[in-house]
């Protein structure tokens, strides 16, 4: 089996509803987690367990490290953890069947990394009306 993208959303949205009800912070998953997991084999939800483990152990030992980490190493790790969501592949797809579906393409990916995840793909949706 393989992680299930819509079953993330599901449960984050149920999670939201749930803690409406009992004024608790919104919940919000890292889908970079989700899409390195992938990536890496991960099947079950013992991914997330390992992962949530290795973390607690990371800030408990090397938070005094990385306070002095420049924050483009970090930047890096991040990029380098979601390059793997960008599909250039399908980008030169489109280039060559269809540019305006490029064009569309390239706005949406310039515009949610510049103005954020929402205002990038409500740019997108607009344009493409």
């Amino acid at each position: 089996t393989e992680v299930s993208p819509s079953q993330e959303l599901l449960a984050l949205g149920l999670a939201n509803m749930l803690g409406a009800c009992f004024s608790s912070y919104p919940t919000a998953g890292s889908f970079s987690r989700s899409a390195v997991a992938s990536a890496v084999g991960a099947r079950t939800n013992m991914a997330g367990v390992v992962t949530a483990a290795l973390v607690l152990l990371t800030l408990l030992a090397l938070t005094d490290y990385f306070y002095y980490l420049p924050k483009f190493a970090l930047a890096a790790i991040v990029i380098t953890s979601v390059s793997s969501l960008v599909d250039i592949d399908e980008a030169r797809y489109l280039l060559r069947i269809k540019k305006s579906d490029f064009c569309l393409w390239v706005g949406a990916f310039v515009g949610t990394l510049t103005l954020g995840v929402e205002l990038g793909i409500l740019l997108a949706v607009l344009a493409s009306l």
